[in-house]
């Protein structure tokens, strides 16, 4: 007789899953405002957190790099090259 799964992404519609997407989401923003340079926000189920991380330019950008969230800096004046909405 087998159990039923658990399904490992259920934390992300708790409260708490939710205000870490929230809090991670504010560092993304607030890390590609200030340097010009798009962000990665991915969910990890293991750890139940969400992790940050600069991404590459938008033509180098492979495997779980085109599966996360982008988060592109708001002013297109301090967009890098290769980055932001017009990339």
């Amino acid at each position: 007789m087998t159990r039923p799964r658990k399904d490992p992404t259920a934390w992300r519609s708790t409260p708490e899953g939710r205000e870490k997407y929230r809090a991670a989401r504010e560092r993304a923003q607030a890390l590609a405002n200030e340097l010009g340079f798009d962000h990665g926000l991915e969910a990890n189920d293991v750890f139940r957190e969400f992790r940050v991380f600069m991404l590459p330019a938008k033509a180098n950008r492979y495997g779980f790099e085109l599966r996360c969230e982008v988060v592109m800096c708001g002013y297109l004046d301090k967009c890098q090259p290769g980055h932001g909405p017009l990339a």
